[in-house]
């Protein structure tokens, strides 16, 4: 966390952040401010910079405010300081180009990108060091509309309980939108081709188990009501919102790292973990993904597992 400096300023040992436009209103129906923004990464670094080290960095910037738009961002600029990294990645295909992208590998940075308008950050799901090789798995739990949400806690129970059949440790956080997120950490011994044959099995697997709950069409016209099992996030390239992210919706919601209980519990929504709520719930529940990378799953031996089943 930051030292406060000269007004507008925060200090993080030799780095200086200059402030600007705090008053600025971003989230208008919530009436938070950019300079509450900046506060929450601030405070949030400790957890998040975790999460986001050593990863290409994608973001989503709302310079005014979200009512007015934003967009997405993916290269580094120019006039970013050069204590912050950057990674070369992509242009292996015929009509691909390389990326050089920003990484966040400290509050400093995160704070840096929080003043330039940052909001939503999202992140690949391998290290730039090794783009090739994920270290986490991540299924995208996307309800018919905005009411299935029962439906998605329904799911992500199921797929709670398969990858623990397949020895790998799930966890889960909500998506600050429609859905959740389960994510589970590998040891990033294997590739992608691995990785896609294991997420596939494993949706083909709960289809089978539930074919009127779960689908992997891609159309919503397609899928009757059924939730759609997003493993599309497990590819090089693709990315997912990073955990504590805030997203650019209104009330500024955060995507939350939950326990398995509070899956349970009627009154959870997507979209119901605010920046506000942040501190106190921090306070009651602390980090639920403590120490989540300790134990992580392999995929060649979920996949052995799997051909089992």
């Amino acid at each position: 966390m930051a030292k406060a400096g000269k007004a507008g300023e925060l200090r993080f040992g030799d780095v200086t952040i200059a402030l600007s436009n705090t008053d600025r209103v971003v989230f208008p129906d919530a009436g938070i401010t950019k300079g509450d923004v900046i506060a929450y990464y601030n405070d949030v670094a400790d957890l998040m910079v975790p999460e986001l080290r050593d990863r290409a960095l994608t973001m989503e910037r709302f310079t005014k405010g979200i009512d007015q738009g934003g967009f997405f961002q993916k290269h580094a600029q120019k006039h970013y300081p050069a204590w912050i990294p950057r990674v070369e990645l992509g242009g292996q295909g015929k009509r691909s180009t390389s990326v050089e992208y920003p990484i966040c590998n400290s509050a400093a940075a995160l704070v840096y990108f929080a003043n330039q308008g940052g909001i939503a950050f999202h992140i690949w799901t391998s290290h730039a060091a090794t783009p090739l090789q994920p270290n986490e798995i991540v299924f995208d739990l996307d309800p018919p509309d905005a009411s299935e949400f029962e439906l998605v806690k329904k799911v992500a129970r199921m797929l709670r309980d398969l990858c623990e059949e397949l020895g790998l440790p799930p966890f889960v956080k909500t998506t600050g939108s429609k859905g959740l997120h389960v994510v589970v950490p590998v040891d990033g011994k294997a590739g992608f081709d691995q990785v896609h044959e294991l997420v596939g099995g494993i949706a083909k697997l709960l289809i089978a188990r539930d074919p009127d709950s779960i689908t992997l069409e891609f159309y919503k016209k397609d899928r009757k009501g059924r939730l759609f099992f997003d493993t599309g996030r497990n590819m090089p390239g693709a990315t997912f919102v990073a955990p504590y992210s805030l997203r650019g919706k209104p009330g500024a919601p955060i995507s939350a790292p939950l326990t398995w209980n509070e899956v349970d519990d009627p009154a959870l929504r997507p979209d119901g973990i605010k920046l506000r709520d942040f501190a106190e719930r921090r306070a009651a529940v602390g980090d639920p993904w403590f120490g989540w990378r300790k134990h992580p799953g392999s995929v060649a031996k979920a996949l052995a597992k799997l051909a089992k089943l």
